[in-house]
Parts: C-alpha cells; structure tokens; sequence
C-alpha cells in the first residue's frame, strides 16, 4: 500500500468568483507541507473541484488554508467526504 494513501476523500466544489483568479495555484501552494493526493480543476459550470485525499487533519488545515486566501471570491463551498479509495500521486491542477 502506498504510504500516503491515507482515510479520507473530500470532493469540494468552490463557487462564486473562482475561475481566472489564481485559485487552482493559490490551492496548490496552500497544500505545501501537507501530506495528500488528488486534483484541482476548472468546471464548466464556472465553479472549481477540489478532489483529495489524504489524513482529515491534513484536509481540514487545506480547506482552511484556502478558504483564509481566497475568501474574497468564494461565495459558497460544498464538502462531500467519501471513503478513500485508490490513491494517486501527489496534488496536481488537473486542465
């Protein structure tokens, strides 16, 4: 098993102003010093998805994290937490 495979998966879904504001590089420079897997990207209905995985104290530190940075341009967030699953490598902008 992959050592970072780790309890929890969060799909978050960001909405109001958050595409084309550095919000997927803001994410990924939040996550620095945190242990986890998954991606970001851009929706076509305008809002950005945060799907990770990784320890929830780890999680919970990112959401915060994001939502102190970019809370000008969030105007609402929804949180879904699911058993982990397979992990991938690494946090990565997904395009």
């Amino acid at each position: 098993m992959n050592r970072y495979c780790h309890k929890v998966r969060y799909k978050v879904r960001f909405s109001g102003d958050v595409q084309g504001v550095g919000f997927r590089a803001n994410a990924i420079a939040q996550a620095r010093g945190l242990v986890m897997d998954g991606f970001i990207r851009n929706e076509p209905d305008g809002s950005v998805l945060l799907d990770v995985t990784g320890s929830k104290i780890d999680l919970q530190e990112l959401l915060k994290r994001i939502e102190a940075s970019m809370q000008s341009y969030i105007s609402d967030t929804k949180i879904e937490e699911h058993p982990a699953q397979n992990c991938e490598q690494g946090f990565r902008i997904q395009y």
